[in-house]
C-alpha cells in the first residue's frame, strides 16, 4: 500500500516545508496550525519570508543561501509570527534538494525552551543588577529594559512607602493607576516598602512563570531599597552626634576644611565659636543623666535656631558644641550672633517638673587672623573660651 509523502508529513507534529528558490512555499504539513496559527492553504504560494520575525530577516535570508548553495544546516534558529501576532521560536534542519529544485526545511517549535532559557537569563541579570546597583534610579531603570526582554508591557513604575511616593515611571503617559495596572509589593521579612508596577499590552495578563519573575524583581528591589537605607543610617551614625543629631567632630572638620578653601577662593574671613557649658556636671549630678541628655539636647536645639542656615552647628562632645560661620568678615559680627546664642541658652528650661538655669561660654576664634588651619582655629576659639568662663567665674559673687 503507498502512501502519500504528504499525507505521511501531516503526521509530524514538526513543520515540514518545502519551499522553491525563490522563496515561495510549495508545501507545509499541518503542524503549521498548530505552531503557527495558519492552514497549511494559507502559506501555501506565500513568500516564505512573509512570516519571519522581522527582526530576523537578515540572518534568515543569509541561511536560505546557504542552503541553496548544496550546504545542509543543522540547528539554525529564528523568529516566526503566529497568526496572532506572537512570536516563534524555531529550531531548523534544512537541505536543498537539486533533483526537485526545493529547499526541505523541518522546524521544531523551542519557545517553550527559549522562555526557561530567557527566564534564568533574566533573573541572573535582575540579580547582578541588584548586587552592582549604586543608585535606585540605576535600578529600576536596568530593571525595567531587563524585565522587557520576557514580558511585553507598554509602562513600568516603582512607589516607594510611606506615601506611596512615584519614584520611576517609563513608557506611558498615564499614572500608575491600580485599577489598569498589575502591581507588585516590594517587601521584605520586616517591612512593605512599596510597589513594582507594571501596564501591560492590550489586554494581556501575566503567565504564571512571569508574576515569579516580578516577584523576584520585587523582593530584590526591596533588598537594595534597605541596604542604601541602612548604608545610608550607617554613614549618618558615622558622621553625626547620636544624641543630638548635630554633626560630629569628624564632619565638622570636613566642612571647615570645605570652608576654609571656599573663604579663600572669594577673599571671605569666616569665624569658629566654640560653646561649653557652665556646671552642667552639677545638673548630672543633681538631676541624673537621663535629665542632662535633654538638657543637651534642648542646648542644641537653640544654638541651631540662631544660627544662618549655611552655618554648621556641631556636638564634639560632652557638653561642648562648636559653630562654624562664614562669610564673616569682622569680630563684632561673629559676637553678635554669640550673644544670640548666649541668651537662647539662658531663658528658663522646663524639664521634667523642674525649671532649669542653663548658661554658658563662648570663645571665638576668626579665619584667618587667628589661625590659618583647623588645629589652630580650634585651638585659638578653645582658649578664648575658656577665658570667657574665667571672666564669667570671676563675676559670681
Amino acid at each position: 500500500m503507498e502512501i502519500s509523502q504528504h499525507r505521511l508529513a501531516d503526521l509530524l507534529l514538526d513543520l515540514v516545508f518545502l519551499v522553491e528558490k525563490d522563496g515561495r512555499i510549495a508545501f507545509v504539513n499541518k503542524a503549521s496550525i498548530q505552531t503557527l496559527g495558519y492552514e497549511p492553504e494559507e502559506m501555501i504560494g506565500r513568500n516564505i519570508r512573509d512570516f519571519v520575525h522581522p527582526d530576523d530577516l537578515a540572518k534568515t535570508g543569509a541561511e536560505m543561501s546557504h542552503v541553496v548553495s548544496s550546504r545542509a544546516r543543522f540547528g539554525f534558529e529564528n523568529r516566526y509570527l503566529r497568526k496572532d501576532g506572537r512570536s516563534v521560536h524555531l529550531q531548523w534542519s534544512a537541505h536543498w534538494s537539486s533533483e526537485e529544485q526545493l529547499r526541505i526545511g523541518v522546524a521544531r517549535d523551542i519557545s517553550e525552551r527559549k522562555r526557561i532559557e530567557q527566564r534564568q537569563a533574566t533573573l541572573l541579570a535582575l540579580s547582578t543588577l541588584a548586587q552592582n546597583a549604586h543608585s535606585l534610579d540605576e535600578l529600576f531603570a536596568a530593571f525595567d529594559a531587563a524585565l522587557r526582554q520576557l514580558i511585553p508591557f507598554q509602562g513600568f513604575a516603582v512607589l516607594l512607602e510611606p506615601g506611596p511616593q512615584l519614584v520611576y515611571h517609563s513608557g506611558t503617559d498615564s499614572a500608575p493607576a491600580t485599577d489598569d495596572w498589575y502591581a507588585v509589593p516590594m517587601s521584605s521579612a520586616t517591612a512593605v516598602t512599596g510597589q513594582l508596577r507594571l501596564q501591560l499590552t492590550g489586554a494581556g495578563s501575566l503567565l504564571m512563570a512571569e508574576r515569579d519573575v516580578l516577584q523576584f524583581a520585587a523582593g530584590q528591589a526591596a533588598a537594595v531599597i534597605q541596604r542604601f537605607a541602612l548604608q545610608s543610617e550607617l554613614l549618618h551614625s558615622a558622621r553625626h552626634d547620636e544624641l543630638t543629631g548635630l554633626p560630629n567632630r569628624r564632619l565638622f572638620q570636613d566642612r571647615m576644611q570645605t570652608a576654609i578653601a571656599r573663604c579663600n577662593r572669594n577673599a571671605v574671613g569666616g569665624a569658629i565659636l566654640f560653646i561649653d557649658l557652665d556646671r552642667f556636671k552639677d545638673i548630672n549630678d543633681h538631676f541624673g543623666h537621663g535629665t542632662g541628655d535633654k538638657v543637651l539636647q534642648a542646648v542644641a536645639a537653640r544654638i541651631a535656631g540662631n544660627v544662618r542656615g549655611m552655618d554648621t552647628v556641631a556636638r564634639l562632645g560632652g557638653d561642648e558644641f562648636v559653630v562654624l560661620l562664614e562669610g564673616v568678615a569682622a569680630r563684632d559680627q561673629a559676637q553678635a550672633t554669640a550673644d544670640k546664642i548666649t541668651h537662647a541658652i539662658e531663658a528658663p528650661l522646663a524639664l521634667d517638673g523642674v525649671s532649669l538655669d542653663i548658661s554658658a561660654s563662648i570663645g571665638i576664634a576668626l579665619y584667618p587672623n587667628d589661625g590659618a588651619s583647623i588645629d589652630q582655629l580650634m585651638r585659638c576659639a578653645d582658649q578664648a573660651m575658656y577665658l570667657s568662663k574665667a571672666q564669667r567665674r570671676a563675676q559670681l559673687p
